[in-house]
């Protein structure tokens, strides 16, 4: 764990919930994971460096409920940025994968993703209405 873990949690719990005022309401436990997982990825620069299909392919191999989430994380915030997305295969590729990973996990979010990444977009757009 990070030693800032704490200081990362706080701030992602207050940008969701700035940013549910402004988007929609996520359930208790799907907020709580958005926001753990916004603080997970908070000083991650290599997002969006791994070819997620092959991370994907790896996790089903292994059965790997961890690597699975990683997946399901990882598309979540890309297609929430959105990162690169000139570079995607097609408009739906990082929903439809992240939906998948999750889904094979066995997680929550498989139903939540898209209500997760309208929240997380209104982080990142943040800035433009100030």
């Amino acid at each position: 764990m990070n030693k800032y873990w704490y200081e990362y949690t706080r701030s992602c719990y207050d940008l969701v919930m700035e940013s549910e005022g402004t988007t929609v309401i996520l359930e208790h436990e799907v907020e709580a994971y958005v926001v753990h997982m916004m603080a997970k990825y908070f000083d991650c620069p290599t997002l969006g460096q791994r070819a997620m299909a092959l991370v994907m392919m790896e996790a089903m191999q292994t059965k790997d409920r961890v690597k699975y989430l990683s997946v399901g994380d990882e598309c979540l915030l890309i297609f929430s940025f959105p990162l690169n997305k000139q570079r995607w295969p097609s408009v739906t590729y990082y929903k439809d994968l992240g939906t998948t990973a999750y889904g094979m996990a066995g997680h929550i979010m498989e139903q939540h993703f898209v209500p997760a990444s309208r929240v997380i977009t209104g982080i990142f757009n943040r800035s433009k209405d100030l």
